[in-house]
């Protein structure tokens, strides 16, 4: 077993230790899906957990021997990210645990969010009250990419967000963060666009957001539309090409089973 815990939250320490003995059994079902995330209270503090799906054959290897563990991934770059002032939940832990010294379950340990995900309101545009949120949100993105951080999964579901009232101001924070690249220089336009392009929401929230992330940029409105929208199509059609990939492979397996 690898465990690597927060210096600032030691008392955390037997929890980690003992996750695959009290996550498949306890703790509230958050999210259900290719991995899996509850939440825990430990000393009267509310924790996600989450818990990685097992690699496959190859990529249990390459986990093993040559890859840090998307969770100590994500603790690494939670700490990355909270250097450069950019909000993320406060990393509290990462394990990993192998059999036979290869790679099985890996966990990643933060404190819950109270924040909303972005999808919350670009479904809603355009609302009035969902107007100001997506501007502070492109001033946001933009500073992301002027600090060099392209977050790779950077879908509205792992965009976070909440109103401070002790500083009248939009916050937001970032989730799913073990796939992130740090640049030692702000992003080139084709890279903000391509990062941009992962944005799944509606077509009229994310022209909205476009036009306002080009203002904060000073770059040319039409210009940044146009592109935009262009790297949007190019990703929506592959994938579209990927998950009819994925469908036949499967239909070809039933069959062949079959």
């Amino acid at each position: 077993m690898k465990l690597t815990v927060n210096p600032a939250l030691q008392h955390l320490q037997p929890f980690a230790a003992r996750l695959p003995e009290i996550f498949p059994a306890s703790g509230e079902v958050l999210h259900d899906g290719r991995n899996q995330i509850r939440a825990f209270d430990v000393a009267g503090e509310r924790y996600a957990v989450k818990r990685y799906k097992r690699p496959n054959a190859f990529n249990t290897v390459v986990y093993s021997l040559l890859r840090k563990s998307k969770a100590q991934r994500a603790y690494e770059h939670a700490l990355r990210l909270r250097e450069l002032g950019i909000d993320t939940p406060e990393p509290a832990a990462w394990s990993e645990y192998r059999k036979k010294g290869l790679i099985a379950d890996t966990y990643f340990i933060s404190r819950q969010s109270d924040c909303t995900p972005l999808a919350e309101v670009t479904k809603r545009f355009p609302a009035p009250d969902t107007l100001p949120v997506l501007d502070a949100f492109a001033r946001f993105t933009a500073l992301l990419h002027e600090k060099g951080v392209c977050h790779e999964d950077f879908n509205q579901t792992n965009i976070l967000w909440r109103f401070d009232e002790a500083t009248g101001e939009y916050r937001f924070q970032l989730i799913d963060i073990n796939r992130m690249k740090f640049h030692a220089r702000p992003l080139r336009p084709d890279e903000c666009m391509i990062n941009l392009r992962r944005l799944s929401c509606p077509a009229v929230a994310f022209l909205y957001i476009l036009d306002r992330y080009a203002e904060t940029k000073r770059w040319d409105i039409d210009d940044t539309l146009l592109r935009g929208t262009f790297f949007r199509l190019l990703f929506g059609r592959r994938q579209q090409f990927k998950k009819r990939f994925r469908e036949h492979k499967m239909a070809a397996a039933y069959k062949k089973q079959g």
